[in-house]
């Protein structure tokens, strides 16, 4: 038998212009039990978070929008909340030692297509980590 993911109940930013995969994104963490707000505008992500930024536990986002990549999203982000985690979601190979990278809250790098393999561990050990 599979074991289920551990899931949680916070409040989850996800960000991703691919409105197909944002949707994805919130019917996967929305089973492991989290409160999910999708976005589709990384520029509209930051409007939403900027006027609520304690709502949210955790942000999770693309790398390559139009606008607004998820670094550069990430960046102001850490402006505003520099202690609310940031997931980022890249098709490309990238990590934490990435440029610009070291200047946001990004804690974590997940390489697409593994991101839903791994992100309930991911989630939990973030979140639970400023607690």
């Amino acid at each position: 038998m599979e074991m289920q993911p551990e899931g949680g109940s916070e409040h989850i930013l996800y960000v991703d212009d691919e409105e197909g995969l944002a949707i994805l994104g919130q019917e996967f963490l929305e089973d492991l039990g989290y409160i999910v707000t999708p976005i589709f505008s990384s520029v509209k992500a930051l409007e939403v978070f900027r006027a609520e930024p304690e709502k949210y536990a955790l942000v999770i986002t693309d790398q390559t929008m139009p606008e607004m990549t998820g670094v550069e999203m990430a960046l102001e982000m850490a402006k505003i909340s520099p202690e609310t985690p940031v997931v980022l979601c890249s098709g490309f190979k990238m990590s934490l030692e990435s440029p610009g990278v070291a200047d946001t809250s990004i804690c974590e790098v997940l390489l697409k297509p593994e991101v839903f393999d791994k992100l309930p561990e991911v989630l939990r050990r973030l979140i639970t980590r400023g607690t």
